[in-house]
């Protein structure tokens, strides 16, 4: 079964439909992006104790939108709050169909996990699995990107195309809880985090990936993916081969 594309774009314009429609309601504009908290797969905020930690190995992707700053000083307010309700949600849907686990939603990007202990007992989610459903999303975030939320930006005029990053790493991350009694959160910390991230920021509609997820990666004969070394990091730019 292949990404369903169109089927992405009617459930993206839908959920823009319904943003448009809350602005003209209420005829007041107010963007707020809430964090996703207490999702690490086999981590509970109630189970932890404050200052304890553990260690579990997970794929991370980092994807952003590049220039969004510039982009909603040029737009506005209002135009900016329906290209992120297209945006964000696009790129869930593909998140959605290759199972990631969303440990953060930043406003104008999203961080997301596969693999830990818990995806391997209940979703046989091994560590090539796992390198592979975050590479394959992130491919699939910039066909959507241009397919799905590029049309509808074009559309419904809503300024110029957005350009976004993408970065995949794979290493240990260390989860916590922190805070205090009454206001406490579980957070995942680990270099593998930072690089996916920096990749993100200095890639522009490509996908960067670490040397441990090329070589995680399956390989065949006919495999569709190939990758491209970056002399400036020791990267790699998964492609999909024509």
């Amino acid at each position: 079964m292949t990404l369903n594309i169109d089927s992405i774009y009617k459930n993206t314009y839908e959920h823009y439909l319904q943003a448009k429609s809350n602005i003209i309601k209420k005829a007041m504009f107010e963007h707020r992006a809430d964090a996703i908290s207490d999702v690490i797969p086999g981590f509970e905020a109630d189970k932890l104790e404050f200052g304890s930690y553990d260690k579990e190995n997970f794929a991370v992707l980092f994807v952003d939108m590049r220039q969004s700053t510039q982009r909603a000083q040029n737009v506005g307010a209002e135009k900016t709050f329906l290209t992120m309700h297209v945006f964000l949600t696009a790129l869930l849907e593909v998140v959605k169909y290759y199972h990631g686990k969303v440990i953060d939603i930043m406003g104008d990007g999203l961080m997301v996990f596969w693999g830990g202990a818990t995806a391997r007992e209940e979703d046989n989610m091994v560590k090539a699995l796992a390198v592979q459903n975050a590479g394959l999303c992130g491919r699939d975030m910039l066909k959507v990107r241009e397919s799905v939320i590029n049309q509808i930006i074009e559309d419904e005029k809503l300024g110029p195309k957005v350009n976004i990053g993408v970065g995949v790493t794979f290493d240990s991350v260390i989860v916590t809880k922190i805070g205090i009694a009454d206001s406490y959160d579980v957070k995942a910390f680990g270099d593998c985090i930072n690089t996916a991230s920096k990749y993100a920021n200095n890639t522009v509609n490509k996908v960067k990936v670490s040397k441990k997820v090329k070589n995680e990666w399956p390989s065949s004969e006919s495999g569709r993916i190939c990758f491209t070394f970056d002399r400036v990091d020791g990267a790699y730019y998964l492609e999909s081969r024509s």
